[in-house]
């Protein structure tokens, strides 16, 4: 008896059922194996409680350094205009006006026999005045602050890198500081005498 003859069709046919049939098996195997990998994961992990920790730990910290109120303020070492070198660490003892000023700044000049009229009447009272003069020269410097009778300590900023890690964007800025170091109050542009002798008196 003669066999019935395949042509050639059913047999492209045949070998792609085959292949198929290849294929489904080792993706059903892969899914098997992987299904069993994340399982035995799951079951052998320690259990997630070490997360529940991390505020306190963060908590402990402290408060962040930063340049805005609630902040601990960033330490920073400048030269003085005597030609010193100061640091805002050296004033931990005092609460701390952290003035940053331009000698061509009209809002400056207006503000500032406030600033110096503060400064004079807070010198015994753990308060001190720190003037930053934001990226100018000595001379500017200087006479900006013979132009007011200016008795604190003036910091150059000449190239500007405390006013960038203070975020100052605009003169004058000024920055209350308590005797943690902690920012207390944060202000840009002019304030009279008034509102700077009320702020001073609201810092502890």
């Amino acid at each position: 008896m003669n066999q019935p003859r395949t042509s050639v069709n059913d047999t492209v046919l045949r070998i792609q059922e085959l292949t198929q049939r290849r294929a489904a098996g080792l993706i059903f195997a892969g899914a098997l194996v992987l299904g069993l990998a994340i399982g035995w994961w799951l079951w052998g992990a320690p259990p997630q409680t070490a997360g529940i920790d991390k505020p306190e730990i963060l908590a402990r910290a402290g408060p962040n350094i930063g340049a805005f109120p609630g902040d601990v303020a960033p330490e920073f070492q400048l030269p003085t205009l005597d030609g010193d070198t100061a640091t805002l660490g050296e004033h931990r003892e005092h609460r701390v006006l952290l003035n940053f000023f331009a000698s061509w700044c009209e809002p400056c000049r207006a503000e500032m026999p406030g600033v110096q009229s503060q400064a004079e009447k807070h010198a015994s009272h753990e308060w001190v005045v720190l003037g930053v003069d934001v990226m100018e020269t000595r001379e500017a410097a200087a006479a900006f602050r013979d132009d007011f009778g200016l008795t604190f300590p003036i910091l150059l900023d000449d190239i500007g890198w405390v006013t960038l890690i203070y975020q100052v964007t605009g003169t004058p800025t000024s920055l209350f500081i308590d005797l943690e170091g902690v920012i207390v109050e944060r202000r840009l542009g002019y304030m009279d005498e008034a509102e700077i002798a009320k702020i001073i008196e609201s810092v502890r």
